[in-house]
């Protein structure tokens, strides 16, 4: 048999494996549960800045605005060794609103994650009940806190949300302010099938909530300190094994937008970062961890079949994308009320094996950049 017949059968193998998934995350869907519950319950929302001058004060403004009752949450925002004026901003609203508080750190501890030490640090500050995270450079609805919380039903532990890059004008932007924008989106709707399906796979520290009793049952980040990234997919993972129930909020009111990236060297290095715990998850999440690989082979194939064989390439790609643009076209306007945004898919569909293959490979070799 020929190298490249080969190479596409076991491509093909990969693909029918990948596409699997997505009919599991499409069957999760149908069955969601969107069960909500009124019932107040106190929260600390913890934010983790470095030298978030830019942004801090335009999140905290959203923040001591929301709905919820003022007594019932309180804002920590952990100043992680920051070089500019994110202490001194968030001081300002410290001194004006009773809850908002800074606290900062000086020194991390050696082979710790300098996030994941950050937050462990505000958790210990804190005692809402709830625990609720965003990041510097995001920005919430003013029902936002109201809307997570309302996921808590009596056997949720953690809720994740979904986040967005922050594009008013769509026609007028640009390529990578498009293809970021259509990346997160694609990222999140298998993220939010997969939890839906009972598969917990992935979730983003920009948008989550969890139980402060399940954080501390399952030991914080102890038993993740050492890897870099993966505050958020790592800890999902620990609650998976304690076998604590998780849902994806699709309440439009609980999504948040986060600011695009200036660069694609910039986008490249923040999906290497996130690339990096692909390798954890063979520890963590065996079949995540096929699932990713699934994905990598299959792109890897393509690619490669480009210059060996073009027509079984093309057949490839052609399979694969009109599954993900049938799961795409099937969930988009639970994620976004722009239609003219699902236009740009082709353009996703051919950049995205390449960007892929690049992202995965910089992310196992730990080739990113990081704020320490």
């Amino acid at each position: 048999m020929p190298f490249y017949m080969l190479l596409f059968f076991i491509g093909f193998l990969f693909l029918i494996d990948y596409l699997f998934y997505l009919i599991i995350f499409a069957y999760g869907y149908k069955r969601r549960n969107e069960e909500l519950i009124y019932k107040k319950k106190t929260v600390s929302i913890i934010i983790a800045a470095r030298n978030e001058e830019k942004n801090i004060g335009r999140l905290l403004t959203s923040l001591v605005n929301q709905s919820y009752p003022e007594e019932l949450y309180k804002v920590y925002v952990i100043d992680d060794r920051s070089e500019d004026k994110t202490a001194q901003i968030v001081q300002q609203f410290a001194d004006k609103w009773n809850n908002v508080q800074l606290v900062q750190i000086k020194k991390t501890p050696v082979a710790v994650s300098p996030k994941k030490f950050a937050l462990s640090e505000a958790i210990k500050e804190s005692d809402g009940e709830i625990i609720l995270l965003t990041d510097a450079d995001c920005l919430v609805t003013k029902y936002w806190v109201e809307a997570m919380v309302s996921n808590f039903t009596d056997n949720i532990s953690m809720v994740a949300g979904f986040s967005r890059t922050l594009i008013p004008n769509w026609r007028n932007s640009t390529l990578l302010e498009k293809f970021e924008y259509f990346d997160f989106l694609l990222m999140f709707m298998a993220a939010a099938g997969a939890i839906f399906a009972g598969k917990y796979f992935s979730c983003s520290n920009q948008n989550l909530a969890y139980l402060r009793t399940a954080y501390k049952k399952v030991g914080g980040f102890e038993k993740i300190k050492h890897i870099l990234s993966g505050d958020d997919v790592n800890l999902m993972q620990l609650f998976r094994k304690e076998r604590f129930k998780i849902r994806f909020s699709l309440i439009n009111h609980s999504f948040v937008y986060t600011q695009p990236v200036s660069t694609f060297g910039k986008l490249i290095s923040q999906r290497s970062r996130w690339a990096s715990n692909a390798k954890w998850q063979l520890q963590l999440n065996p079949e995540f961890f096929v699932y990713l690989v699934s994905i990598f082979i299959v792109h890897v194939s393509i690619i490669t079949l480009i210059f060996l064989c073009w027509q079984l390439a093309m057949l490839m790609f052609l399979f694969k994308a009109i599954v993900e643009f049938i799961y795409v076209a099937s969930h988009f306007k639970l994620f976004e009320s722009e239609k003219q945004r699902m236009s740009f898919f082709p353009y996703w569909a051919i950049i995205q094996p390449f960007y892929l293959i690049i992202v995965t490979l910089r992310g196992v070799l730990n080739l990113f950049s990081w704020k320490v």
